[in-house]
């Protein structure tokens, strides 16, 4: 999470557009009520034979529906109750596959059997499909990748054993039909992608509207609007904006309630600056969770950023082992390389991912930081223009093309298009502080464009917490005396306490 879009400082700020109202956004859409008819397609779902999921129908209350009439007993079933009965068995791993078509909101998903977590296991380790990584559910765990972050993520707490993962973990509207939109509204969600997410948003908004007092629909409408800054196409004061009133509502609903406390704690590190309240929210989340996975993620992100590299990476590690095999966790760890001064590590690793993951915009995004930290503006020009290509972002495609042409014509000064475009930003409200162009001008040695930002930052009472872009700036001009008087008023005076 702690990079949020391909110029923006990690985590808290972007190059975003005019903001827009959440209304604006054209929301696809969407259900999750794709029906799977005979018992061949519901076989080919899990990867598995007719005899198999037949037996699971007959032995494991999977939920299949029959045709009324005809002499060959026709059998239909819908994907969302599928993924949603197949939770509680570890022998169970359908594909994850959501539905590519969208049809009308407007049609109530259908109710979903309860799941059996008392069934016994009867397959075979060695029947099991193998694991696909992103596409298997995740709505028991996260969500993916924040950060930011998004945040996004992977799988579900597979350690815990599936009855107690369920007993423990899920909780759901009482309202059939919202329980069924909420749950396909986790799935689309750690899907992380600009769609997937749409729909995710488009979900939270049916179950809100049916089931209103739910307070973890508001978190997850939060969460889907945060990973959106790193995914699609929603602009920094936008996302925060929307997820914002979503925790203030779910807060309300229940002061007590973890993921509202954490998802509180990501906005007020990464937008409003503000790391000692963070850090009490965070801590507030893992006094009521403290197995929760996510938590400790963002944690770990906000830490790596203030430089407490030792504890980022107990945190990172305590969010892999509540989390294993998910994919974001691996992405932030190498961020964090860079974060901690490792640069060529960094680079490698973040290059392995991308030719692993292609399209994952976080990691082209970390790259693209990665590089420009060097000096290499040709290749943070690549790596912005796929991020913004892989988010959709016309706003940040119309910037690619400017820094393009700008290389083209004088590396030197090519990044001055991002700071002018920064500056837009000042204009409209949708940067909050100076340190992302600062950091671009001190890594292109432009003294010229660096002391303004940082005397303007100074005079408006700016404070840099990201010690990574603070100690690159004051290591660039370890002579300069003017530099070095601006980054000490611009430092924290206090860090969060421990």
């Amino acid at each position: 999470m702690s990079f949020s879009k391909p110029a923006s400082a990690p985590g808290a700020e972007g190059w975003g557009v005019p903001v827009e109202t959440e209304e604006s956004l054209s929301m696809p859409d969407v259900t999750p009520e794709k029906r799977l008819d005979g018992w061949k397609a519901i076989a080919n779902y899990f990867r598995r034979d007719r005899t198999t999921v037949m037996r699971w129908a007959r032995d494991r209350d999977m939920p299949v529906h029959r045709m009324p009439g005809g002499m060959q007993g026709s059998v239909f079933a819908f994907e969302h109750e599928l993924a949603h009965w197949a939770v509680p068995f570890g022998d169970v791993d359908p594909s994850g596959q959501m539905p590519d078509a969208e049809p009308d909101l407007s049609t109530p998903a259908a109710p979903f059997a309860p799941p059996n977590p008392t069934a016994p296991s009867d397959a075979s380790p060695d029947a099991r499909p193998p694991v696909r990584g992103t596409r298997r559910l995740a709505w028991l765990a996260l969500i993916p990748m924040v950060g930011l972050g998004a945040i996004v993520i992977g799988q579900s707490r597979s350690a815990l054993p599936a009855a107690e993962r369920v007993a423990a973990r899920v909780t759901l509207p009482d309202d059939p039909v919202a329980a069924a939109d909420y749950a396909a509204a986790r799935d689309f969600w750690a899907q992380r992608t600009a769609t997937s997410l749409r729909q995710s948003i488009a979900l939270y908004r049916r179950v809100i509207a049916r089931a209103p007092d739910f307070a973890p629909a508001h978190v997850g409408l939060a969460e889907a609007w945060l990973i959106s800054r790193e995914y699609s196409d929603a602009t920094e004061a936008q996302a925060y904006g929307n997820a914002q009133e979503s925790i203030d509502r779910a807060l309300s609903l229940d002061p007590d309630l973890a993921s509202a406390h954490r998802a509180q704690a990501f906005i007020l590190y990464w937008w409003h600056d503000k790391a000692q309240e963070s850090e009490t929210a965070f801590r507030r989340a893992l006094a009521l969770d403290p197995q929760d996975g996510l938590t400790h993620f963002w944690y770990a992100n906000m830490l790596a950023d203030l430089g407490d590299y030792a504890d980022a990476t107990s945190a990172y590690d305590r969010a892999r082992v509540l989390l294993p095999g998910t994919p974001t966790i691996e992405v932030e760890r190498a961020c964090a390389d860079w974060q901690a001064g490792r640069d060529a590590l960094a680079i490698e690793r973040l290059t392995d991912l991308a030719a692993r993951r292609p399209d994952d915009a976080t990691i082209r995004n970390c790259l693209a930081w990665a590089h420009i930290s060097g000096g290499d503006i040709a290749s943070y020009a690549r790596e912005y223009r796929e991020t913004a290509r892989l988010r959709g972002e016309k706003q940040m495609l119309a910037v690619a093309d400017r820094l393009d042409a700008a290389v083209a014509r004088d590396p030197a000064t090519a990044h001055r298009v991002l700071i002018d475009h920064a500056r837009q930003e000042f204009a409209n409200g949708a940067r909050q502080t100076r340190i992302t162009p600062a950091f671009f001008a001190s890594a292109m040695g432009d003294r010229e464009a660096l002391l303004p930002l940082m005397r303007e930052a100074v005079n408006l009472g700016e404070t840099w917490y990201s010690v990574n872009l603070t100690r690159r700036i004051g290591a660039r001009w370890p002579r300069d005396a003017e530099i070095q008087r601006l980054l000490v008023r611009l430092r924290p005076k206090d860090r969060p306490p421990r």
